[in-house]
């Protein structure tokens, strides 16, 4: 890291050369002509995507493409995550090819800086901008003058971060922030995130959650042509209030969505029965409605709706509609031209109305199949509005770069991953035989969404680069880090329940690691010639964490300072880090009189990145790439590899290196 900084430092001589460099860069950022490129690329990282994983439960004639990747591409053995493995941690590496403890994105929440105006509990969400503090390749593609598209990429594409540890920005973060900040104006880079503005959730829609209104209300019911009287009513969430209009013929079977109580403005939603056909034999999700149109305050939305139930004499029905987002860009014409296109972008299939049992009872709740088969439905959609999205970044836009993702296999993966694991406790075999043959159908989507990918590059003699961020596995034991700080006599709580940093000398606020409550923080009390002295006595805590039987709790422990190879701590992360015992996942919880307890099925990752299921993967496909495997790389090295790969610049920060001419 050293050596990366001090070539990033050389680039400057002087504060006074920083800010005319700055300025410069600012003054010149809408200016830069982009220049057409000899090669294109696509840059894709699918969530939780683990090779092992793969190969274990799916076939080459169920996942084809992801087969082709792995047999017929060039690719490392694996790759190592993050530490800990987690999303927001993980992209911004893929991003950027820094770990977390030089761009501050430590986790999916981390430390609020600087520190001196934060405590040492306050967090902030790993996916926002805020805390950013390496260049994201699309930036330097930019100032490469290349095309580039952002597709839902994370910590994107919100202000700069470059927060300093403490005090202020110095002259090399502050320019490091304006060029970043210059870098979103320039027009060929084009970056959009639809997850930073979440209108309203998902939501199940029964006839007891709706208001009966006047059916005469409605103009134009004429056209319907139907013989039973409609029923109208309206609905309500944060993007408005919507009318619908129960209809039929010989039965109700259609619902009406509007704005306003006119057929002629209404979008369709008709009952049909959950689909049973392979995906490969039609188009996905064909059974919702055309995507309704609404205006707030942020911007457009989309409303689009599956009838899955409705009863004869309509006085019941279940009416589904996805998420609905405003898609944050950095250029309003992009916001509009992606609207225009997609219409109706969401952000993850509906697995947690589906394991609340809003879709009927699972197969794990005593279910039939079907809240599964409506499940997957939702997810088919949610593919093929992500699959639009990256059809217009690079066939209408032209992109020489789309850094793009996809979330489907980890949302499942929490879910069911532990159902289909002989040696949880609560395992039946029927049972964890549905949820291997839903979650395998969940990653065939998984591998749908990639050949389009594939696809769109080989139409361009493009490459693919395949990669992942981290791995997943069972859990159902959960430890709570700050617990055990309470008995060990490291934390107080204080009369609310509440960690009381007064007296408190270490604390686990994101429960992924340990900072200790230095003077460095606002309102911190262990003195800096203290530091190691408690941080020895929570090594010892941790190492002496044990189950109810004597079983150890923690495997390895970890000192940030003394692992600068797993790009643990730096300013937004901890003094002390640990990877669980198998079975385990660990909390931010401060409540509780054990620190150790039975905790319910959920896949998960989280962990250490050297254990073995938290790897992931990195591959070279198409664009002149043949069958190859060279050894383990690391996430940082992504950025190097691709920017190398379109003969430009990697990105400023970069810690890794390139993979090109081994995986060529």
């Amino acid at each position: 890291m050293g050596n990366v900084l001090s070539g990033i430092q050389t680039m400057y001589k002087s504060a006074f050369f920083l800010t005319t460099v700055s300025a410069a860069v600012v003054l010149s950022a809408c200016s830069i002509n982009p220049q057409p490129s000899g090669e294109r690329a696509i840059l894709v990282s699918i969530d939780a995507l683990n090779e092992r994983l793969l190969r274990d439960n799916l076939s080459a004639q169920q996942a084809p493409a992801l087969y082709r990747v792995f047999d017929g591409g060039a690719c490392t053995e694996y790759a190592q995550p993050m530490f800990p493995s987690v999303t927001a941690a993980g992209h911004a590496s893929i991003w950027t090819g820094a770990y977390g403890d030089v761009h501050n994105i430590a986790a999916n929440a981390v430390h609020v800086l600087p520190r001196d105006q934060n405590t040492v509990m306050a967090t902030i969400s790993g996916f926002d901008s805020a805390n950013l503090s390496a260049e994201p390749i699309w930036i330097s593609a930019g100032y490469a003058q290349r095309r580039v598209g952002g597709h839902h990429s994370t910590q994107a594409p919100g202000e700069a971060g470059f927060p300093a540890r403490s005090g202020e920005r110095n002259a090399q973060q502050q320019a490091d922030f304006e060029r970043v900040q210059a870098g979103y104006e320039l027009s060929n880079v084009q970056v959009m995130n639809g997850y930073n503005q979440q209108v309203t959730g998902h939501a199940v829609i029964r006839a007891e959650d709706v208001s009966w209104t006047e059916v005469s209300q409605w103009r134009n019911l004429g056209q319907l042509g139907v013989t039973l009287e409609p029923k109208a009513f309206t609905f309500s969430n944060a993007a408005g209030t919507f009318h619908g209009l129960l209809f039929g013929s010989s039965r109700y079977d259609s619902i009406a969505i509007s704005l306003t109580p006119d057929i002629n403005q209404a979008v369709i939603a008709q009952s049909n029965p959950v689909e049973t056909e392979d995906f490969a034999d039609r188009e996905l999700a064909r059974h919702f409605s055309k995507p309704l149109k609404v205006e707030t305050e942020s911007g457009n939305t989309f409303l689009r709706a599956r009838l899955f139930e409705v009863s004869n004499n309509g006085e019941d029905f279940m009416l589904y509609h996805p998420s609905m987002h405003v898609m944050d860009t950095n250029h309003e014409s992009v916001q509009a031209g992606y609207d225009e296109y997609v219409q109706g972008w969401f952000g993850n299939s509906a697995s947690r109305m589906y394991t609340a049992g809003k879709f009927g009872p699972t197969r794990f709740q005593g279910g039939d199949g079907t809240a599964e088969a409506r499940y997957l439905e939702t997810a088919e959609l949610f593919t093929r509005v992500f699959n639009k999205g990256s059809s217009w970044f690079w066939q209408e836009q032209q992109v020489d770069l789309l850094v793009d993702y996809f979330p489907l296999g980890d949302s499942i993966d929490h879910s069911l991953l532990t159902y289909m694991d002989p040696t949880w406790p609560g395992y039946d075999e029927a049972v964890g035989e549905a949820m291997t043959e839903l979650r395998n159908k969940t990653w065939q989507l998984v591998d749908l969404r990639l050949e389009h990918l594939l696809q769109l590059a080989a139409d361009a003699n493009a490459a693919t680069f395949v990669v992942g961020d981290h791995g997943m596995r069972s859990s159902w034991m959960e430890f709570k880090p700050n617990v055990l700080l309470q008995q060990a006599g490291l934390q107080v709580l204080d009369a609310n329940g509440m960690v009381d940093l007064s007296q408190s000398k270490a604390v686990a606020p994101s429960g992924h690691w340990v900072t200790i409550n230095t003077t460095e923080w606002r309102g911190g009390i262990v003195e800096p010639d203290e530091k190691e002295a408690v941080i020895a006595e929570v090594v010892q805590a941790l190492q002496g964490a044990a189950d109810s039987e004597g079983g150890s709790v923690i495997e390895r422990v970890y000192i940030a300072s003394e692992h600068p190879e797993l790009g643990i701590g730096g300013a937004a992360g901890g003094d002390v880090y640990w990877s669980e015992a198998d079975n385990y996942r660990s909390s931010r919880s401060t409540r509780g009189d054990q620190y150790v307890a039975e905790t319910s099925p959920l896949g998960w990752h989280s962990r250490a990145s050297t254990d073995p299921y938290m790897q992931t993967v990195t591959c070279a496909y198409g664009g002149g790439f043949t069958s190859k495997r060279i050894p383990a790389s690391k996430l940082i090295d992504v950025a190097p590899t691709v920017s190398d790969y379109l003969r430009m610049p990697a990105p400023r920060h970069t810690q890794g290196r390139s993979l090109l001419p081994d995986l060529r």
